[in-house]
Parts: structure tokens; C-alpha cells; sequence
């Protein structure tokens, strides 16, 4: 995935300009009728990134803003002292805004099949709404609608996102592995998320196009009808033949090197799960990691040969602890086990119903158990329900995860998870990637010898 930062004037504006959070602010952007031609006007500004203008518009509406363009008044918010600097910054604006119309600007991205969503508008994708660095306003192009986003009140309605992201300089096997993983996962539901870049971008998302099921999600570092690079022209027309294509940047805008991290960001933003297919050890695909693991999402890395320098920053990722991708049905595992997380989560959050007392032959006798790790927390009735039925499967020997299942019945998230409990409770021990039941009196040794988690140790706490 592109993304290495340059030496241009807007990453030095956004490296200087306080940026406040943007979902407290998203009510206030649009206060009056006509305010969202205005913030499109003020984001096609010359040098202004999405830090910038989120600080801009911080301060005062989106017209005042512009008036202040306009007329030269604009004090431009910055940590640094540099009148100098402003003054030319401000001359820069001024000389821009010269003869523009905000509606027509707006008019005619509208004409031309773009869609403008402001934040806190309803058409706003929910994923991106909740970002701590939102963008202000983003742009859409595409057949897709925005269900693949997550807009609307309840993302949880819409398909799971992975992002399969890695190197421009992508080996023959790397790009046959994307394109396995962009049609299974495609097949599967997912919305297959990249950037569009050459590559393992590009051949993720030719397999999702190719699977023909769930439409892609494209997040691009220049305007989204500005096709880059030159030669994905064609996976760019079938890409928005079938799917969706979003950009921060306004229309028409170049994709200047400072752009790739900011929109890399947005990668990791709008996933559930990162999958590097590629990476070297620096490098876009990295810019994403990071901002993945910043914000709480799942990584994972394909496993590549120890001699393909387009594989060092996926094993070293590997060696650090990131889950393993060999196939879809890996991608689709851990993919599983991250949403049934966010629904544990969705139901944390919701508030408790008060409810009258029942008699007590009416109560129920089993909803939750306390989680033995943190005595505040508890553990949903279904995972120990899938608890018992593991226990129940346990003979004499040390028993493999697929055997388990086999037994049970149950998914693989389910059994995950439970397996993870009863790990940490001390009535399952996991050795050399075979579970086996403890007696009662072991318990306690088992946690002395501080038995891993089942699965995955960087996976939160989820159930089904």
C-alpha cells in the first residue's frame, strides 16, 4: 500500500495544527442550511488537511470560515509561531477562493456522481463517525451504497470489513494470496477493504470484484476521480462498477504523498480486521498496522518465505505476536471471534432494564458466571453453556480443537472462546497446540504454570 510520508507543506500543517476530536464537534459543522457547500469549498483549499480543517471549523461555522477566506481576516490556528508563514498561507487561500461558488463546487462533484457526506450528517458512514480523527467531510463514488460503511444507527447491520493491505512490490505469490483472500472473504459476506494501490491493493481487490458477492470498499489518497495509479485504471472502473471508492480529499485533488498515512488511517479505521499480505519491514503497509493496533483492531500477517524481502515485515509481524492468515478460512476464524466481541460490547453498553422481582421459582437459575480474572466483569450464559459441552467431550488424552468441534458441534468461535475460559480458570491445560481437562485438585498448578490463552493472546475478552 503507498503511504511514505514526504516533506510536503500539508504534513507540516497537520504535524502543526491542534486537532480537536471530531465526533464532539459533529453537530456544530453544518449549522445552517447550505453549510456542507461551504466545508467542500474550504477542504478544496490549497495546503489544508483534515487536521486543518477540523481546527478551522472548531472555531466558527463553515461560512464564517469561508467569509474569513475571503476577505484575508482568517486566523489561522496553529501550535507554532510563523506570521510569516501564515500570511503566505492565507494569500495561498484568499488567491484560491477568488471567483468560487460553494454551490457550484458542490453542484457539480454531485453531477459528476460523487456523494458528499458531512460529519454528522445522516449519510455519514457510523465507523468513520466514530474515529477519534474523523474526517470532517469525505466523498464517495461507486455503485455500492454505504451498508458496506457501516452507516446508519446500527453498524452491527452491516457486513464485517477486513482490510487486506501490503507492498506495492508485491511477489507472484503474494498477489495470488490476495486475490484468494479478496474473493473467499468476498464470497463470505465480507466487504474486502484496501486502497487501491498496485499490488497487494490491487489484487485484493480484484479477487473481491471476482467474487462477485459482497460489494468493496476503496479508500484512496487522492480525490475519488482521480485514478491513481495510472495503470489500475481499469480495476478502478469495474471497482465503482461494483462497489465503493471514499477519499478525504476533495475532488480533483492529487494524491500527494502527505495524503497516503492520513488515508491509511482510515484503512485501519474502517476494519475489523487488518491482513497484511506482504509487507517489507517499512513502508505504507506498516502506516496501517500501527494505526490499526492505535485503535484497538485485530492484525493479522501472512506467513512468506525467509528469503523474500517482501516478506520481512509480515514474519517479523508474525514473530511479534500478530495472528497467522494462511487462507480464508483462517481469515474468516479470526473474523468470527472479533465480531462476536463487538457484540459482547454492544450489549455492555446498552443500559440495564430495570425489571420488577420475580418469584423467586420464576427467576431464572443460570445467566451469567462471574469472570474469574476480574470479579466485576461476568461471562455471558451461552460460553459456559459451550463450556460444559467441552468438558463433556474430554477423554483420557490430549484432544486437538478440530476433534472438539467434531464432538460438539460447536463453531469454532464458540469453542474458542470457551476453551479461553476454562484455560484460565485452571480446568483446561493447552500444550503443543492440544487441550487436555485437569483434575480438580489441579487447577491451581495449572495457573501457577501461567498456561497461555487458547488461541489468541492479543484478542480481547468475547463470546459469541
Amino acid at each position: 500500500m503507498t503511504g511514505s510520508a514526504g516533506a510536503e507543506p500539508g504534513a507540516a500543517l497537520e504535524r502543526a495544527t491542534p486537532a480537536p476530536p471530531c465526533p464532539g464537534a459533529a453537530r456544530a459543522i453544518c449549522r445552517e442550511p447550505g453549510d456542507a457547500a461551504f466545508v467542500v469549498a474550504l477542504c478544496a483549499l490549497p495546503g489544508i488537511g483534515p487536521a486543518m480543517l477540523r481546527a478551522l471549523l472548531a472555531r466558527r461555522g463553515a461560512r464564517a470560515c469561508w467569509d474569513a477566506v475571503r476577505s484575508g481576516t482568517l486566523a489561522v490556528p496553529t501550535s507554532r509561531r510563523s506570521t510569516r508563514d501564515d500570511h503566505e498561507r492565507l494569500a495561498r487561500w484568499r488567491a484560491a477562493a477568488a471567483g468560487v461558488d460553494p454551490a457550484d463546487l458542490l453542484d457539480r462533484a454531485r453531477e459528476r456522481g460523487i456523494s458528499v457526506h458531512v460529519l454528522g450528517d445522516p449519510s455519514y458512514p457510523a465507523l468513520l463517525a466514530r474515529e477519534l480523527s474523523a474526517p470532517v467531510v469525505c466523498f464517495t463514488a461507486g455503485a455500492g451504497d454505504l451498508a458496506g460503511l457501516g452507516s446508519g444507527p446500527e453498524p452491527s447491520d452491516a457486513p464485517a470489513r477486513v482490510a487486506i493491505v501490503g507492498t506495492r512490490s508485491a511477489t507472484h505469490y503474494g498477489t495470488e494470496v490476495a486475490a484468494d483472500l479478496g474473493a473467499g472473504l468476498s464470497e463470505a459476506g465480507v466487504c474486502v477493504v484496501s486502497g487501491l494501490a498496485a499490488g497487494i491493493d490491487a489484487a485484493a481487490h480484484d479477487g473481491a470484484i471476482a467474487g462477485g458477492v459482497t460489494p468493496p470498499l476503496a479508500i484512496v489518497g487522492g480525490g475519488v476521480d482521480v485514478v491513481y495509479p495510472a495503470r489500475n485504471r481499469r480495476l478502478w472502473t469495474r471497482l465503482l462498477a461494483v462497489g465503493t471508492v471514499l477519499s478525504e480529499a476533495p475532488p480533483g485533488a492529487a494524491p500527494e504523498r502527505w495524503r497516503f498515512p492520513l488515508r491509511n488511517r482510515l484503512v485501519a479505521a474502517a476494519s475489523d480486521l487488518v491482513i497484511v499480505v506482504e509487507a517489507h519491514r517499512s513502508g505504507g503497509a506498516m502506516y496501517t498496522v500501527d494505526a490499526a493496533l492505535a485503535r484497538g483492531v485485530l492484525v493479522a500477517a501472512v506467513p512468506g518465505s525467509v528469503r523474500s524481502p517482501a516478506s520481512e515485515g509480515t514474519n517479523a509481524l508474525i514473530a511479534d505476536g500478530a495472528a497467522v492468515v494462511r487462507d480464508v478460512d483462517d481469515a474468516r476464524a479470526l473474523l468470527e471471534l472479533v465480531r462476536a466481541g463487538q457484540r459482547v460490547d454492544r450489549r455492555r453498553s446498552r443500559p440495564a432494564r430495570s425489571q420488577p422481582d420475580a418469584p423467586a421459582g420464576d427467576r431464572p437459575t443460570r445467566t451469567t458466571v462471574t469472570d474469574m480474572r476480574s470479579p466485576s466483569r461476568t461471562v455471558p450464559a451461552e460460553v459456559t453453556d459451550a463450556a460444559g459441552h467441552l468438558l463433556a467431550a474430554f477423554d483420557d488424552h490430549a484432544t486437538s480443537l478440530e476433534a472438539l468441534l467434531a464432538r460438539t458441534g460447536l463453531g469454532i468461535g464458540a469453542a474458542s472462546l470457551a476453551l479461553d475460559r476454562l484455560v484460565e480458570s485452571g480446568r483446561v491445560r493447552r500444550r503443543a497446540g492440544l487441550y487436555e481437562r485437569v483434575a480438580a485438585d489441579g487447577g491451581d498448578r495449572a495457573r501457577r504454570e501461567g498456561v497461555g490463552r487458547a488461541m489468541l493472546p492479543s484478542l480481547p475478552d468475547v463470546a459469541e
